[in-house]
């Protein structure tokens, strides 16, 4: 009886086991930790309609957002020549979550405005007033460069690529209207990381990734 009692108590426990570990593979097992820009601590990964951008904004512990995008394999072309395979940004419009600062010049203020990154800019002596022209697919976006920003540090910006970055009418305009596929946050309260992550990934399906600030490592 007692070796009965033992073996249902052992099955009790490595349940509740599985079942605290699928919790946690469900809210935290995608989660993952990168240096993210100003004073963003969350970045959603997915994809996101507008709706859905606003549903996340308006939960309590958001008390910033922005929605971007990231496109790869865009062909840059200026009065220097053509830069091949280069990525486009999403200019954030809160100076907090944006994703490099500018070096010199000024921020875009229109969807006909951009940034190039300054290795780019050396590189190719391509300075502010200098126009160019954007092409993806079918899609053409022209735009005056306004400004020189330091090059973005996300691991997904590739090491050689020019990069762009351009307010989010032109990245829709270039993108053919597609959906965001990240959403950046700052919290009322850096400790409500992971009560907003879990209700960000209950308001969605399929559930986004969620990747942490560096700084929140030990708290979420």
């Amino acid at each position: 009886m007692r070796g009965e009692r033992t073996a249902v108590a052992v099955v009790v426990v490595a349940a509740a086991a599985v079942a605290a570990f699928v919790v946690l593979d469900r809210y935290e097992g995608s989660a993952r930790f990168a240096d993210l820009p100003g004073d963003a601590d969350v970045r959603l990964v997915g994809r996101f309609t507008p709706r859905q951008v606003d549903r996340i904004a308006a939960l309590p512990q958001a008390a910033a957002v922005e929605c971007g995008t990231t496109l790869y394999g865009v062909t840059a072309v200026t009065s220097r020549g053509v830069l091949s395979g280069a990525t486009v940004l999403t200019a954030a419009a809160r100076p907090g979550l944006r994703w490099s600062q500018v070096r010199s010049g000024t921020y875009p203020a229109t969807d006909a405005q951009l940034l190039i990154d300054e290795r780019t800019a050396a590189a190719h002596d391509v300075r502010p007033g200098e126009r160019v022209t954007l092409l993806l697919g079918p899609a053409v976006v022209n735009a005056t460069v306004v400004g020189i920003a330091a090059r973005p540090s996300d691991h997904a910006i590739g090491t050689r690529d020019a990069v762009f970055l351009l307010p989010s009418g032109a990245v829709a305009a270039l993108s053919g209207g597609a959906s965001c596929d990240s959403v950046t946050v700052e919290l009322r309260r850096r400790r409500d990381a992971s009560t907003f992550s879990r209700a960000a990934e209950d308001l969605l399906d399929p559930p986004p990734a969620v990747i942490y600030d560096e700084s929140l490592k030990g708290h979420v």
